[in-house]
């Protein structure tokens, strides 16, 4: 049973291990210079089905690749190293052996195996990841049941896919090969092996610590846990894994971008500078398709507040009339996602097929994005 916010509602892990800074940023209270944001699942997806249509390739092999690299660093830092270890105590010897002791051990570490995992399942099903199951090699004692897993309605496929593997390869130390497959209707099984990674990439990525500008923004929060009270409204189904954001009525997530950007960094230095073009101009039709005009208007009169709730940076300047949009952006994070959504809002609430877009991303994180 997850634990709730009795005030509030929500899970206890959620104000335990996320702090809203005064400057845009959700912070992790454990490590303080990462930071998470809540952001539509269903825009991941698209946004690199879009991108593929653009530039007439797949780029799944690298999302997978790129993203597990984080979610294994990520997983590495999460849990010590002795409680990782559970997953490769015993080895087939011991399993074999038929001495008391040798099957209390294997009971005990059994055990221990199903309730390290049954604890990652429960992060996923908080951060709103989805329907995650243990698979049926535990039941049948086959090796290494941790292997498979099984997901219905994941928050992104190929994401989810990647923090699976990365998880793995976290928990046993050593390299793995993933394969996954639909089982039913919108769930898929994972299986990971031993194995190299089909794709080769450099280690070109440095790891990125965002320079962070101080604010002065105010919530309303649960006297409780915290969290802010936006946030507290949105609805939390735990058994399905699934967060429904109440400003917009979307399903959204909790991640961190930093691993959103390795992915699209990694795409740019494999496709070039086309793919920051294609990654906005994906979202930019995405949000278009998807946005009525009563969702609109709330979206334009909460933009600032939003942006600072989600945890994508602090809105420092806002102009709008009927000629052009300009927006400032301190502590940005997913910038490309961000200016994508700006322009189609903008399109949408002057009802104009097509905008031109200029931005500029500093080195201090400061997003200017400018809409005519």
């Amino acid at each position: 049973m997850i634990e709730r916010c009795e005030s509030c509602g929500i899970p206890v892990m959620i104000g335990r291990e996320m702090r809203w800074e005064e400057n845009g940023v959700i912070s992790l209270a454990n490590s303080p210079r990462d930071r998470m944001v809540f952001f539509e699942s269903t825009t991941i997806d698209s946004m690199f089905r879009g991108i593929e249509e653009l530039i007439g390739e797949s780029i799944e092999p690298l999302v997978i690749e790129s993203r597990r690299r984080e979610t294994r660093k990520f997983m590495e830092r999460s849990f010590p190293f002795e409680v990782r270890n559970v997953n490769v105590l015993g080895e087939r010897d011991m399993k074999a052996g038929s001495t008391y002791y040798s099957k209390a051990f294997m009971e005990t570490v059994t055990k221990m195996r199903k309730e390290i995992n049954e604890k990652v399942l429960v992060i996923g099903s908080v951060f709103g990841y989805g329907h995650q199951f243990l698979s049926d090699k535990w039941e049948r004692g086959e090796d290494y049941p941790w292997r498979t897993q099984v997901i219905r309605n994941a928050y992104s496929v190929p994401l989810w896919v990647a923090d699976t593997l990365g998880t793995i390869e976290a928990f046993e130390g050593i390299d793995m090969t993933v394969e996954y497959k639909e089982i039913g209707k919108d769930t898929i099984r994972v299986s990971a092996f031993p194995g190299e990674h089909p794709l080769e990439l450099q280690e070109r990525l440095q790891r990125k610590h965002y320079k962070l500008k101080p604010g002065q923004l105010t919530y309303e929060c649960c006297v409780e846990c915290g969290v802010p009270l936006d946030i507290s409204r949105y609805r939390w189904d735990l058994k399905e894994g699934v967060i429904t954001a109440t400003d917009t009525g979307r399903r959204v997530a909790v991640m961190g971008p930093l691993a959103l950007e390795a992915v699209l960094d990694d795409l740019e230095a494999a496709h070039g500078e086309e793919i920051v073009e294609a990654a906005i101009e994906a979202q930019r039709r995405f949000v278009r398709s998807r946005v009525d005009e009563r969702e609109l208007r709330n979206l334009v009169f909460s933009l600032q507040a939003l942006t600072s709730l989600r945890g994508l940076g602090n809105v420092t300047r806002f102009e709008a009339d009927e000629h052009h949009l300009e927006i400032t952006i301190e502590n940005s994070c997913i910038h490309l996602l961000v200016i994508g959504m700006a322009q189609a809002l903008y399109e949408l609430a002057l009802k104009r097929e097509e905008s031109e877009r200029e931005w500029e991303l500093s080195a201090d994180g400061d997003l200017t994005i400018t809409i005519h």
